[in-house]
């Protein structure tokens, strides 16, 4: 497939083609908050067990690996998290199977 470039958002006039394509459309699910896109509301990921005080690491996890099954694409994932406690901040480094491709992307919450 083929899809529009984004870098940090921002659209580019270039385009982005397989595991790249992959790669972005696995960002766009975790950047956007489930239920925030009214044309697709079971898109995205919940976040309540991502940030503030009453975060789990361990239920985040497994949000993020439900939120990346709406990329069929995406296969044996593995999620690390990264927390820092002292700016309540957390950092997944995310890797996984595209076809046969091994991808790794990596987002960050604040």
């Amino acid at each position: 497939m083929q899809d529009i470039k984004l870098d940090d958002g921002d659209i580019q006039f270039d385009y982005v083609n397989d595991n790249q394509e992959v790669i972005q459309s696995a960002e766009i699910i975790l950047g956007t908050r489930k239920g925030e896109f009214s044309f697709a509301p079971e898109m995205g990921l919940r976040r309540a067990n991502l940030l503030g005080k009453k975060s789990d690491v361990e239920i985040a996890a497994s949000d993020v690996y439900e939120a990346l099954q709406q990329e069929d694409r995406l296969k044996n994932i593995n999620v690390k998290a990264i927390v820092n406690d002292h700016d309540r901040s957390i950092t997944l480094k995310l890797t996984g199977n595209v076809g046969e491709t091994k991808a790794e992307m990596e987002v960050d919450y604040a």
